[in-house]
């Protein structure tokens, strides 16, 4: 690992991780909207919906 690798990990913070995740949720969603996985739709969305209460929860503290 060179220094700059570390400084990232070191710089992570939950709600970093929380948001990269949350964006990595509505590519998703939009991923399978567009090739018509209807099926999956309902899962990213509850996905989406938890990561959102935590993020609103790590944020009022």
């Amino acid at each position: 690992m060179n220094n700059e690798e570390i400084e990232a990990l070191i710089n992570l913070t939950p709600m970093k991780v929380m948001t990269q995740n949350m964006k990595q949720v509505a590519e998703a969603i939009d991923s399978s909207v567009e090739n018509n996985q209807t099926d999956q739709i309902a899962d990213l969305v509850k996905s989406g919906n938890q990561l959102l209460d935590a993020i609103s929860k790590l944020s009022r503290q």
